[in-house]
């Protein structure tokens, strides 16, 4: 795109997670793509979304910053975002892209706003130990939620007969729940503008609260949360047996002091897998960056070769799993591979509830929603109680729309798509 004189001396302004570790290795590595590039990078803390928000409306943004699937829909229409299709153009380096990481850094109005650089499944952990002492076999590539829940009752204790568990089989926490709702085969609208329970996704919400309620094979979220226990202390501690957690997440697996394994997220019999795939964040580059195609390269460098996400899993020419095991040894005693692969052969993308709805109404909705499951799982509604909540919910949603669509500031072409969404399903705001 540029020769190196024409980026001599150029700077570029990196949003990155407030993380010590990776601050200290990238600030290491950065003089050599500096040297190779006459490209300057400077680091910047994140430091919160507000804070982002604050930076850009003061005409400060970073050059490169990270955005999720709602952010960057809203920050598009309202011009704050570069169409990295300027920039790429002609690039051969796409060619080394997995096209649909392209396409899922997309928006409504087919810019590319954001270069998804990193993608992660979910698996079941599981003390092996205890699995041994209960005389159990380890979980299969090709389970099922019965074989879990069996398993479960297997490994859920009380030592000492006085009432009290002390062993737990499973903890799934309630962010991972979407995942399994895809798993039964519920199928949802891209980025939705309006809230639904399917009759699948119901199933899928009666079985998790049969863990905590009926089978009391899994500790209640109040209690976790009252005894601010994280995940990898209930496996360490012999609290539970089996945790729902992402893979790879090698800041999870460094912490764990017992004897492990992962296994894939469990089927529904009679259902085809549809494992769960991040696909709702990535790399942005301000529409204010006064050196886009410096911009661009940084990002080609983070991806590639740098300690930020390399080896990186949406590239097409790198065998990921053998890099990231060679990377970490760790992994190679484990079933990382085969949950991986699983997750690439079966892939049924990213329905988790923040970037489930439309940027438009997905505050909205997750406003009204979040407290009522709360009550969910806490027992003190019913998920029929929920499903009669649907109105009440989306009509907080169609308050956001009418708002929108009367503001004369918004981009034309993304308020043309909402209305032709609404259309299409006979939907008046009136």
């Amino acid at each position: 795109c540029q020769s190196s004189s024409d980026v001599d001396s150029t700077k570029i302004v990196l949003n990155v997670p407030a993380n010590a570790n990776l601050i200290q290795a990238l600030q290491e590595q950065l003089p050599e793509f500096t040297a190779d590039t006459g490209i300057r990078v400077k680091l910047m803390p994140f430091s919160g979304q507000e804070k982002l928000f604050a930076m850009m409306a003061a005409g400060q943004a970073p050059d490169i910053f990270y955005t999720n699937t709602v952010v960057r829909e809203r920050l598009a229409a309202e011009n704050r975002l570069l169409d990295i299709r300027t920039v790429s153009a002609g690039d051969s380096f796409l060619y080394r892209l997995n096209p649909k990481f392209i396409e899922r850094g997309k928006s409504i109005d087919g810019g590319w706003y954001q270069f998804c650089d990193w993608t992660f499944t979910y698996g079941v952990y599981y003390n092996s130990d205890l699995f041994d002492q209960a005389g159990l076999k380890y979980p299969e590539l090709d389970w099922t939620w019965q074989d879990m829940v069996k398993a479960a009752k297997q490994l859920t204790i009380d030592n000492d007969n006085d009432g009290d568990t002390d062993q737990y089989g499973v903890f799934i926490a309630r962010h991972f729940v979407s995942a399994f709702e895809r798993m039964n085969g519920t199928e949802y609208e891209p980025n939705a503008l309006f809230f639904s329970l399917p009759a699948e996704a119901r199933e899928v919400q009666q079985a998790y609260l049969d863990l905590m309620h009926r089978q009391q094979v899994m500790p209640s979220l109040a209690f976790t949360q009252a005894q601010g226990m994280q995940a990898s202390q209930m496996l360490n501690t012999g609290k539970v047996a089996m945790i729902v957690e992402s893979v790879p997440n090698l800041d999870f697996i460094h912490s764990l002091s017992v004897k492990w394994d992962v296994a894939p997220l469990p089927r529904f019999s009679g259902k085809p897998p549809l494992y769960f795939r991040a696909a709702s964040g990535g790399l942005s580059i301000s529409a204010n960056c006064q050196n886009p195609l410096a911009a661009w390269e940084t990002i080609k460098w983070l991806v590639t070769q740098s300690p930020y996400n390399s080896p990186g899993p949406v590239l097409n020419d790198t065998d990921f799993v053998t890099a990231y095991e060679e990377k970490y040894p760790i992994l190679k005693d484990s079933n990382f591979r085969q949950v991986w692969k699983l997750s690439e052969q079966f892939d049924g993308g990213d329905v988790r509830d923040f970037v489930r709805y439309s940027a438009w109404t997905s505050q909205a909705i997750l406003g009204q929603l979040s407290p009522k499951l709360d009550l969910l799982y806490a027992g003190k509604i019913s998920l029929t109680e929920l499903e009669a909540a649907t109105d009440e919910i989306n009509g907080e949603a169609r308050r956001e729309l009418k708002i929108l669509l009367d503001n004369n500031h918004f981009n034309p072409y993304f308020k043309a798509k909402i209305s032709d969404q609404l259309e299409s399903q006979a939907i008046s705001l009136e």
